[in-house]
């Protein structure tokens, strides 16, 4: 085809073919956080620059490899040398990681620069695939069809609005599949244009038809949405939402949510039961085991809890920290120990930062440049990089651990000593809290002259025996219902959203500040580490709340509701004279102590096999020798797979062949189909020996498959070498070349 060959209709082809999958990638800045959709729309557009100018793969190949590279240096690590050796090693680590998370399947915990990267190859692949579907297939309608559905499914449930974009898509769509329609009606009925252009009068009906339908489909009137709005639904199913019944078992139940256990940022309906998730998600190490904090909300709803005022993320100066007095615990009058704490991240799928007691520096944050942004108001750690948010693989924390006196709590009575601030946050609910709870409250507190004693006989009673903890078939509070007060009086189940919920609720009615925290327990104990400090195993289902009271001169102390769970802060039971001597709370002191040094002190024998077990993967370190080691490795399983290919080549060759020139009308056809066939007869035995014509070798060809199909493709051949016959031959003797392989293959 004449046509096809012309380096102008080519450009156009390429032309459009990138602009309809540019619109695949404009979302991406709006759906995600990635702030840089420019580096891969101009890897996408070098891509199909290299592929119109057809070079050799031998080039285009390296050339594409680095341009990958670069790109991802210019994202991840520009304020490094590009021929830094460190970046690359990071690079080759980073990969490491991920491709053992893919064969585990864990997919959330792929990082930010391995994501690219397979995005990267993505657009290197499409780029083939649209010289593929432009130039040889002629068929690109399934293209453009996908990419209209992907546009309606963004512009549905997103914020992105694809009006325009809709618009474009159909315009280029419309015009591609115009042109490869002219070229499929010019091959097939071998029609030749002058100079190698398509005719004018062609191009401008193509022109006209499609902004006429473009102007009709934009100005017409449109009917508004037919469905109410279907993302609501989409969340219920996919969260297993379940709605029981009206009556009386709906009033007791209020429904059931079956959910995923994990850290969730909402609070605003709590509630519903939950599966559990035992998928690790960070390691810690350090010398005392406490609660790692996330967050903290002072706003209580009456079916949650949100923050108000909300408060919005400022980035963090990190010399000071105790500038923020979110941050700071503990007052003057609480004995605290310096401490640190250093988190491993498994995956990069958690992009909050953890941390425990009274933060007084972050360190060795592992990506640099990155920020900490802080909300002043729940004392939320979100870490950035030039604006977008990360998360963090690893990080050392320093803090105050505290340890908390007793009689020195037990010496609090009243309120005077509360600061008005303190007051006017954390003494909020809701007109609408029951007047029962209220009750309760007082029945429980009314015989206790100080606030810790009043704090804990809310905590006994949250742990007695009238309350049970579990985590599945738990009821949602409907309509008007109190989440506190249906937990307190009416079903009695729950897990720690219920009990640290209804502890805030109880101490608030009774004039005590408290307000409910969120994070993890300490996770499970590993090891002991060489410098006498403890490893811990954190999952998801190691998700927690607990609560906070206010104590004046002591700060924030930590209490633990939730029934089967034990308060591991430290406390001193002497007076402040005497010398010091930790335990945890005042009922379970020394069961709970031995409980923890058995727990942290496992036997020798167990140490012995756990350190002759294979690491975990936080501590994967990659060294030069092994990058080459994996490259190796991988070049000779290519080696390997290449000489399988060659040793079975008479099996799949026949049938490659054939598909490989099934669509093909060009006038070089024949020539190369020709080629190929003599190479696959050689390889079959029927070697043409020098002193044979080929029309000789033709009858030798026949008399052995017992066709005439080779004479006559013979006959076709040398008519078009030698008396330029027509270029389109290739179609009359077609069926010929294909009797033949399928001879040879059986």
């Amino acid at each position: 085809m004449q046509q096809a060959k012309s380096h102008t209709f080519s450009l156009l082809l390429y032309l459009l073919g990138f602009l309809l999958l540019w619109e695949w990638l404009r979302p991406l800045s709006v759906i995600t956080n990635n702030g840089s959709v420019n580096y891969f729309v101009g890897f996408a557009a070098f891509s199909f620059l290299l592929t119109y100018l057809r070079l050799p793969y031998w080039l285009t190949f390296p050339v594409k490899f680095i341009a990958i590279v670069y790109a991802l240096h210019l994202l991840f690590f520009y304020n490094t040398s590009f021929f830094s050796g460190l970046w690359v090693d990071y690079f080759f680590e980073d990969l490491r990681e991920n491709l053992i998370f893919v064969f585990d399947g864990n997919w959330v915990g792929l990082t930010d620069l391995f994501r690219s990267f397979i995005f990267f190859i993505l657009l290197w692949i499409i780029s083939y695939l649209m010289r593929y579907w432009l130039l040889q297939a002629r068929r690109i309608f399934l293209f453009f069809f996908v990419t209209i559905i992907y546009l309606t499914i963004l512009d549905t449930f997103t914020m992105y609005h694809a009006d325009l974009a809709i618009v474009r898509t159909m315009i280029i769509g419309l015009v591609l599949l115009g042109l490869l329609r002219v070229i499929k009606i010019q091959e097939k009925e071998k029609v030749s244009f002058k100079r190698k252009k398509l005719p004018l009068s062609w191009m401008l009906a193509l022109v006209v038809m499609v902004a006429l339908t473009s102007a009709v489909g934009y100005a017409a009137p449109k009917f508004g949405p037919q469905w109410p709005d279907p993302v609501p639904f989409i969340q219920k199913a996919a969260n297993g939402y379940e709605e029981y019944g009206s009556g009386q078992k709906d009033a007791k139940t209020g429904g059931a949510v079956q959910q995923k256990i994990g850290y969730d940022s909402d609070d605003t309906h709590l509630g519903g039961g939950f599966s559990m998730d035992d998928t690790p998600i960070f390691y810690t190490s350090g010398e005392y085991t406490h609660y790692w904090r996330v967050t903290s909300k002072n706003f209580y709803t009456g079916k949650g809890w949100i923050n108000k005022p909300e408060g919005k993320p400022q980035k963090v100066d990190l010399s000071h920290l105790s500038d923020y007095p979110i941050l700071n615990l503990y007052e003057s009058g609480t004995e605290v120990k310096k401490s640190t704490d250093t988190i491993e991240y498994l995956g990069r799928n958690f992009p909050q930062l953890i941390y425990g007691g009274s933060l007084t520096g972050i360190k060795a944050l592992n990506q640099k440049n990155a920020d900490l942004q802080l909300n002043e108001n729940s004392g939320l750690f979100e870490p950035t990089y030039h604006g977008r948010h990360i998360s963090l693989k690893s990080y050392t924390l320093e803090y105050q651990y505290p340890t908390f006196s007793i009689p020195k709590l037990s010496r609090v009575k009243g309120t005077a000593n509360d600061p008005e601030v303190i007051k006017s946050t954390y003494l909020q609910l809701p007109t609408s809290l029951p007047a029962r709870v209220r009750n309760l409250a007082q029945e429980l507190t009314g015989n206790e002259t100080n606030r810790y004693d009043k704090v804990q006989a809310i905590v006994n009673y949250l742990q007695g025996s009238d309350y049970t903890y579990q985590i599945d078939d738990v009821a949602k509070p409907s309509g008007n219902t109190d989440y506190v007060d249906q937990f307190l009086f009416d079903t009695k189940v729950g897990y720690c959203d219920n009990f640290s919920s209804s502890m805030v609720v109880l101490l608030r009615t009774v004039g005590i500040p408290a307000r409910w925290v969120k994070g993890f327990t300490q996770g499970t104990y590993k090891e002991t580490l060489s410098d006498s400090k403890y490893e811990y195993e954190v999952k998801n289902s190691d998700a927690h709340s607990w609560v906070e009271v206010y104590f004046p001169g002591s700060g924030w102390v930590p209490f633990e509701p939730t029934k089967s769970f034990d308060n591991i802060n430290s406390f001193n039971y002497a007076s402040d004279t005497e010398d010091s001597q930790t335990t945890s709370t005042p009922e379970k002191t020394q069961d709970q102590q031995e409980q923890q040094e058995k727990q942290q002190q496992p036997e020798k024998q167990e140490q012995k096999t756990a350190e002759a077990k294979t690491t975990t993967p936080k501590d994967f370190h990659l060294s030069l020798g092994t990058v080459w080691k994996v490259l190796a490795l991988i070049v000779l399983l290519l080696l390997i797979a290449s000489f399988i290919l060659w040793r079975s080549r008479k099996k799949w060759l026949p049938g490659y062949l054939l598909r490989q020139y099934s669509g093909r009308t060009d006038d070089h056809a024949l020539d190369q189909a020709f080629r190929k066939l003599l190479y696959l007869l050689q390889l079959y035995g029927y070697k043409k020996r020098p002193e044979q014509t080929l029309r000789e070798y033709a009858e030798r060809v026949d008399r052995h498959l017992g066709t005439k199909d080779m004479g006559r493709l013979v006959t076709k051949y040398e008519e078009r070498s030698y008396y330029k016959a027509d270029p389109h031959q290739w179609s009359d003797c077609k069926e010929s070349w294909e009797n033949i392989i399928k001879k040879l293959r059986g």
